[in-house]
């Protein structure tokens, strides 16, 4: 019997065949270490954050010059997260770890909220309990086009600000010319101090 795959998946396994045989990305750094994330510190350069991310195995690296980006593709338990690296001035500032963005109504609750559940697990597993919390919001209850979303935990450590949001935007699709809804949910990790 024969067992034939879809030409997508097919390509897909093609060019990226090393994601599923990778392990997954580092976790989060304990409390007062040195770094944001992995071995990425406050005031990297660019070039050193790109070198940083390289030598380290992540993959998916590229840069989003205008918007003073650089994104990568880590893997925890399974599920696939964005890495951003947030530059400013030629110095890193903070780290977010972005959930898949999708626009279909079954996205939120299908991906968005198991995606947002792992987040928050990791983060009490690592530092304790947030301080702030509320539960997995309604998707009516998020501000629309708000770059902030609406926070569903803090975690106010004395080296470092962490929270948890879920996101919804509007973008315009670039074949039909219509506006689509997005949602994701996103990790900010925010150096309160040189670190």
């Amino acid at each position: 019997m024969m067992f034939c795959l879809p030409k997508g998946l097919i390509s897909f396994l093609l060019f990226f065949p090393f994601f599923w045989a990778i392990g997954d990305s580092p976790d989060l750094p304990r409390e007062g270490d040195l770094f944001i994330y992995a071995d990425l510190k406050k005031g990297d350069s660019k070039e050193v954050v790109m070198k940083k991310l390289r030598a380290g195995g992540f993959v998916q690296i590229y840069e989003e010059r205008d918007k003073g980006l650089v994104r990568c593709t880590i893997k925890w338990d399974g599920i696939r997260y964005q890495l951003v690296c947030k530059i400013v001035n030629d110095e890193l500032k903070l780290c977010l770890i972005e959930g898949q963005r999708g626009w279909q109504d079954f996205f939120y609750e299908d991906v968005v909220r198991p995606e947002w559940k792992q987040l928050r697990n990791k983060v009490t597993d690592k530092y304790g309990k947030a301080q702030k919390s509320i539960g997995f919001p309604t998707n009516d209850q998020i501000p629309l086009d708000d770059m902030g979303g609406l926070v569903t935990d803090t975690w106010e450590l004395r080296d470092r600000l962490i929270m948890l949001t879920v996101q919804r935007f509007m973008i315009k699709d670039c074949c039909t010319e219509q506006m689509l809804e997005y949602c994701c949910c996103t990790l900010l990790i925010q150096p309160k101090v040189a670190i």
